[in-house]
């Protein structure tokens, strides 16, 4: 496994997706995407920049990972857009999204069910996770010598496994930013009442 970082320009001075952009022609004129079997290209979430969407135009597959909250699945229905727009004149499918780092998937389920797409995985909150990156390692050479993660490191296999049998995809049809963000705040700004039976319960039970 081979590992490439794309630096972008000092902070404030440039144009990150400019670089992101250069990259995928850099690898290209390399021939890099014709020395591995699989190549994986991690990049911004939210995609309205040509040059963070440069490398779909190489991809059999867009992956979204998001977590179960309004702006970042804001960003995914960006990705679900720019996915819809690639596979005019590109084989793009969307695998599917990946909940990353959440108790809870309502929101997300709220979401897939106006942009039906599949759900590879939805990780839990695992402080590993985050452990991992300020160690520099991996899931997996942590777990090498502590077994008690190997559990964590299944998620990523099982989402590994969808990939490498070739999934169909989907071509997602987005939600148009107005009625994504009503349909989001929604959520949160008249969440769903519990049935009136269980009121009347928990009265009962209090008059007790």
């Amino acid at each position: 496994m081979d590992c490439v970082e794309a630096g972008g320009p000092p902070a404030g001075a440039g144009c990150g997706g400019y670089v992101v952009g250069e990259t995928v022609k850099l690898l290209k004129e390399l021939n890099a995407f014709d020395e591995y079997d699989v190549i994986l290209f991690d990049v911004l979430g939210d995609v309205v920049c040509g040059g963070f969407a440069a490398p779909l135009n190489y991809s059999d597959y867009c992956m979204i990972v998001t977590d179960n909250g309004f702006d970042a699945l804001f960003a995914a229905n960006r990705i679900a857009a720019s996915v819809r727009e690639k596979a005019r004149t590109h084989p793009l499918r969307l695998a599917g999204l990946i909940g990353n780092r959440t108790s809870k998937r309502d929101l997300i389920d709220k979401y897939i069910d106006s942009v039906p797409m599949p759900v590879l995985e939805i990780l839990p909150l695992i402080e590993d996770i985050r452990v991992s990156r300020v160690k520099g390692k991996t899931l997996f050479e942590m777990a090498e010598t502590d077994p008690t993660l190997s559990y964590v490191c299944d998620y990523y296999l099982n989402i590994a496994d969808q990939i490498l049998s070739e999934p169909e995809g989907v071509v997602p049809q987005d939600v148009p930013d107005r009625e994504l963000f009503s349909l989001l705040s929604d959520f949160y700004l008249n969440p769903s009442q519990p049935p009136v039976q269980n009121k009347e319960l928990e009265l009962d039970l209090m008059m007790v």
